[in-house]
């Protein structure tokens, strides 16, 4: 057993990783790229497994939902990879030592979240249409920042659709309609509301969560 392995298997028994994430993913995969390492976190429910490699979670769409072939929940999950280094590991075993997480140590744990986060939503097939786009009401160009306690505006990024594809651009470029500015409590919001929607797994409930978003996405928006 390797040493990040072993590292990632006591972070997952320590009750406040456990509910910190129980509470918002249903799986997420690790690439460590000093070591080429690659490790998958699964929500059991009542633990979070680690396991190495890279391993798809057992749910299967249901219903309507499989007819159609909407499948949010994979797509998402096989999007979602957090590249990080050993001593980033190390870093959270230091962060969760007396299993409590305080601002500070929040928004250094969500700083490594934010672009695979939301690279692997823009990823997702239902965002590539530009009709379906437009349906859900998302722009197709737009600025992004994550805030940190201070209030500065960290990890600054331009979201572009072009060509049938998304564009990341670190930094502020262009003059786009608005900006979205994010706490790590906002992230981390958003997490906890996709993971309620791939629980229930529903049409229903995966357009609940689209109508979520529009009123939290209300809430970050400033005017560039």
């Amino acid at each position: 057993m390797s040493e990040n392995l072993q590292l990632l298997q006591q972070l997952a028994q320590k009750p406040s990783v456990k509910a910190w994430f129980l509470e918002a993913f249903t799986q997420v995969h690790l690439r460590v790229t000093d070591t080429g390492e690659e490790f998958t976190i699964l929500n059991r429910g009542s633990h979070a497994e680690v396991l190495s490699g890279f391993h798809a979670s057992a749910r299967k769409t249901k219903g309507l939902l499989a007819g159609l072939g909407f499948d949010p929940s994979g797509w998402y999950a096989r999007q979602f990879t957090v590249p990080l280094q050993s001593q980033n590991i190390r870093n959270l075993v230091a962060v969760f030592s007396d299993d409590v997480v305080d601002i500070e140590e929040e928004y250094r744990i969500v700083s490594f979240l934010v672009e695979p986060l939301l690279k692997a939503a823009l990823s997702m097939p239902l965002l590539q249409n530009a009709t379906l786009l437009k349906f859900l009401k998302i722009d197709p160009f737009w600025q992004q920042a994550l805030l940190d306690p201070q209030g500065n505006e960290t990890q600054q990024l331009t979201a572009i659709f072009t060509h049938k594809q998304w564009l990341m651009i670190p930094g502020y470029h262009g003059r786009p309609k608005h900006r979205y500015l994010l706490t790590p409590e906002q992230i981390m919001a958003f997490q906890r509301r996709v993971h309620q929607a791939e629980q229930q797994d529903s049409l229903s409930e995966w357009l609940a969560a689209v109508r979520w978003f529009w009123n939290w996405r209300n809430s970050i928006t400033v005017v560039p």
